[in-house]
C-alpha cells in the first residue's frame, strides 16, 4: 500500500511513518524539509521513496501529489501556545485538513486517516468521555484550531467519505524528535516536582500509537463512517498511581508536593493576563492547569475491542522514554535513579575482560 503522508517529523507522524515503513508499505511525504526528514529516517535505516514540499492548504497541488496512492495519513499540525500564532495554527491546521481531505476525495482515495485529539472532547470534570462525548468549548488557538479540523472531518464523514480519525491522549515515549508538549510534561515530573492535585494524567505510548494507526489503515471501513472514531487513549494515572509508578521505575524518591487544583488554576488565569501583554514559552495556562485539575478519563474501548490490540504497561513507557530522555539531554543522569545505574553496570559488565 502507497500512503500519503503528512506530519511525519513529528512524534505523533514519525512513528506511525516508521510502523508503517516496517509494515512494508511505501510512503509518500509531506514535509517542510526534504534533507532534514530523509537523514531523520535514515537514521533509523529506513529509506523514503519520495518527499513533496507543498503547501498543505493548496488543494490542487495536493492533488496532483496525491495520484497513485492508496491511502492518505493526516496528522500535521501547527503547534503553538503563542496567541500571536492563532491565525497561523488556524490557517494551517483547519485549512489543512480541508484541503489535505478534499483533494484525497478528489483524486478518488477511499483509506483515509485523520488524527484529532482527545481534547475536543474535554468537559472539566466529567466522570469520563467516549466517542459519542459532544465536542469542548476549548479556549487556547491551538486546541480552538483541533475542534474546528474535527468539526471539518465529520463533515466529510457525514457525506459518506470512508475517514477514520483517532483521538490521542497524551503522547509519551522514546526518540521525540521536538519533545512534544506530555513528554515534556513527563520530563518536569522526573527532573524536577510532580505536583499532586485532583484527577490525574492519561498518556498513550507513541509506539502503540502508531501501531494503532498502522491497523486502521490496514483495515479501512466499508460503511458506518461516522462510527469510525476511535479514542487511543492508552492508560491513565491519578497523580498518586503516576507519583508511585515512576518511583518504582527509578528506585528513588520524586519531589511531589500536593498542590491545590484552585491554585494551580488562578496560576494558569494568571499566566494567560501576563502572555497578553508580553508574550513568552510556558506551559503554564488555564487550559493546561484545568487539563491537570479537572481531567475526565477517555475510554478506548472502542478501539480495543474493533483491533483487539492493547496498551503497553506504564512502566515500559516509563523505563524506555527515560532511557531516552537521559541520553538525549532531557534529565539529568543523577534524576534518572537506578535506569541509568542499570545501563552502566551493564556496559562495564560487556567490556569486563
Amino acid at each position: 500500500m502507497k500512503v500519503f503522508c503528512t506530519g511525519a517529523t513529528g512524534f505523533v507522524g514519525a512513528h506511525s511513518a516508521l510502523a508503517l515503513l516496517a509494515a512494508g508499505h511505501e510512503l509518500e511525504l509531506l514535509v517542510r524539509n526534504e534533507l532534514a526528514a530523509r537523514d531523520w529516517f535514515e537514521a533509523r535505516g529506513r529509506h523514503i521513496g519520495r518527499c513533496v514540499t507543498i503547501d498543505i492548504r493548496d488543494q490542487a497541488a495536493l492533488r496532483q501529489a496525491m495520484a497513485g496512492c492508496d491511502a492518505v495519513f493526516h496528522a500535521a499540525a501547527a503547534v503553538s501556545l503563542d496567541p500571536r500564532r492563532a491565525r497561523e495554527m488556524y490557517d494551517t491546521n483547519v485549512g489543512g485538513t480541508n484541503a489535505v481531505l478534499g483533494a484525497a476525495c478528489e483524486v478518488g482515495i477511499r483509506n483515509l486517516l485523520y488524527v484529532s485529539s482527545v481534547m475536543v472532547f474535554f468537559h472539566p470534570g466529567a466522570p469520563r468521555v467516549d466517542e459519542s462525548t459532544p465536542l469542548a468549548d476549548v479556549r487556547e488557538p491551538y486546541s480552538r484550531s483541533k475542534r474546528q479540523s474535527e468539526v471539518v472531518a465529520r463533515e466529510f464523514q457525514r457525506r459518506g467519505v470512508p475517514l477514520q480519525i483517532t483521538y490521542p491522549a497524551g503522547v509519551v515515549g522514546p526518540d521525540d524528535p521536538n519533545l512534544s508538549a506530555a513528554n515534556r510534561g513527563l520530563a518536569s515530573c522526573v527532573g524536577k516536582a510532580l505536583p499532586r492535585t485532583t484527577t490525574g494524567f492519561q498518556l498513550v505510548d507513541v509506539r502503540d500509537l502508531a501501531h494503532a494507526h498502522v491497523w486502521l489503515l490496514e483495515h479501512p471501513p466499508a460503511v458506518d463512517f461516522e462510527d469510525s472514531r476511535y479514542i487511543v487513549g492508552g492508560r491513565f494515572y491519578p497523580w498518586d498511581d503516576l507519583r508511585q509508578r515512576l518511583q518504582t521505575v527509578l528506585g528513588r524518591h520524586i519531589f511531589s508536593p500536593r498542590v491545590s487544583p484552585r491554585v494551580m488554576r488562578a496560576m494558569g488565569a494568571v499566566a494567560d493576563g501576563a502572555k497578553k501583554l508580553v508574550p513568552f514559552d510556558t506551559q503554564v495556562s488555564a487550559e493546561a492547569m484545568a487539563i491537570n485539575t479537572q481531567w475526565p478519563p477517555a475510554d478506548s474501548s472502542r478501539f480495543v475491542a474493533r483491533s483487539g490490540l492493547h496498551f503497553r504497561s506504564g512502566e515500559e513507557t516509563f523505563s524506555d522514554t527515560i532511557h531516552w530522555m537521559v541520553g538525549a539531554g532531557h534529565i539529568p543522569r543523577k534524576k534518572a535513579g537506578r535506569l541509568v545505574a542499570h545501563t552502566v553496570s551493564d556496559i562495564e559488565r560487556h567490556d569486563a575482560p
